[in-house]
């Protein structure tokens, strides 16, 4: 080993360190299949919500133990192919920002479409050649039209949820269409905070879902609150809303079942 490659392990594994001391919140994400252009992406994005690093597993490892922090919780799945992300926003919050925002990439043999990918009719830009038979392949209507090849028409050459084709993904290719939406996989946090790992499942909640159970949850305590006569900020109120339309209701009812004493007559 060099001496500058000890030198910048050194300067690393300080940095690290000091992350680690300073954020409340250490995310481990995995870096498999993950392209450098797709890292880069994420890190503008997470540019003042997180701090992102790349290093090797052995000088993470050493930081974590060296940093006086107890990261015995995500020592494990610090693995060859990670990368460390560093926040003070909450494990829940940090998770469903990654999973948000993911970059584009070309399709692969085998890759399942996230949603309908439509080829548009118009020029390629291509030259007559063996790319008209790759065109062919996919299932593309094609035609020369003077020095490069172009589709006749739209076609959606992978539906949702079906699995890509190889002449498909060599077609994307050529075309410069990348279907694919890639991103950070984080797979386990440690909030120092309250000495909690929350694990990829844990974290991965839909929020739409979740609001319309807190609103539920809100309108069921609502009612028993009401029915049981659980005086609070929120059911004092319609209680005495309540009680006022009966003894209203009461009143009426007496009333109808008695005219004479109503009408004052005997």
């Amino acid at each position: 080993m060099t001496s500058h490659t000890k030198k910048w392990k050194s300067q690393k594994k300080e940095e690290i360190i000091e992350l680690v001391k300073n954020y409340p919140v250490i995310a481990v994400a995995t870096l498999n299949g993950l392209p450098a252009s797709i890292t880069s992406v994420l890190r503008k994005k997470l540019n003042g919500k997180a701090e992102v690093r790349v290093a090797k597993t052995r000088v993470v490892k050493k930081a974590f133990a060296d940093s006086g922090v107890d990261t015995s919780k995500i020592d494990s799945i610090v693995s060859e192919s990670v990368l460390i992300v560093f926040s003070k926003i909450n494990p829940f919050e940090l998770f469903s920002f990654v999973k948000k925002n993911k970059g584009s990439a070309a399709a692969r043999e085998g890759d399942v479409a996230d949603n309908d990918i439509l080829v548009q009719a118009g020029d390629t830009g291509l030259p007559p050649g063996p790319a008209l038979s790759t065109l062919k392949a996919a299932g593309l209507e094609v035609k020369v039209a003077g020095p490069t090849i172009s589709i006749s028409k739209d076609k959606v050459v992978a539906k949702k949820g079906e699995p890509i084709k190889k002449e498909v993904a060599e077609v994307l290719g050529k075309l410069n269409i990348k279907p694919m939406k890639i991103g950070m996989k984080i797979i386990g946090v440690l909030d120092k905070a309250d000495d909690m790992f929350y694990s990829a499942s844990a974290l991965d909640m839909d929020e739409e879902e979740l609001f319309e159970k807190f609103i539920l949850a809100h309108q069921q305590m609502v009612n028993l609150s009401v029915n049981a006569e659980i005086f609070n900020e929120v059911s004092t109120e319609l209680i005495v809303v309540k009680a006022q339309r009966e003894a209203t209701g009461l009143d009426k009812a007496i009333s109808e079942s008695n005219p004479s004493e109503s009408s004052g007559t005997q």
